[in-house]
C-alpha cells in the first residue's frame, strides 16, 4: 500500500492558518485579494516565480496568521505563534472549515 502523500495536500497542509481553519484563510486570502490583486498593487514581477495569487496564499496568508495568533496570545514571539499554527491545524481545519453555504 502506497501511504506517500500528494505534493499538493503538503502544500495545503503546510500553508493552513492554524486554528483559523480554511475559513479565516479564506477570509485572509480575499482581503488580499481586495488589497493588492484588484488594486494592481501586488504585480508578477513582484512575486516572482510565483504568481500573484500563488505568493498571496503561500506567503502573505500563513505570516498574517502568525502574527493574528501572536497577537490574540497576548504577544508571543513568532517563534512560538509558528509553533501554535502548525499545532493547531487539525483542529482548525476541522472545526473552522469552509462550508459549502459560505461559499
Amino acid at each position: 500500500m502506497n501511504t506517500r502523500i500528494p505534493n499538493y495536500i503538503c502544500t495545503i497542509i503546510t500553508i493552513a492558518p492554524g486554528y483559523y481553519g480554511s475559513k479565516g484563510s479564506s477570509v485572509i486570502f480575499s482581503t488580499f485579494v481586495s488589497l493588492f490583486i484588484e488594486s494592481k498593487r501586488l504585480t508578477l514581477d513582484m512575486t516572482k516565480p510565483q504568481e500573484p495569487l500563488e505568493y498571496l496564499n503561500q506567503v502573505l496568508v500563513p505570516e498574517t496568521a502568525i502574527r493574528l495568533i501572536a497577537q490574540d496570545r497576548g504577544g508571543i514571539t513568532l517563534r512560538e505563534a509558528r509553533k501554535i499554527m502548525e499545532d493547531s491545524r487539525e483542529f482548525g481545519m476541522y472545526v473552522h472549515d469552509v462550508e459549502e453555504k459560505d461559499i
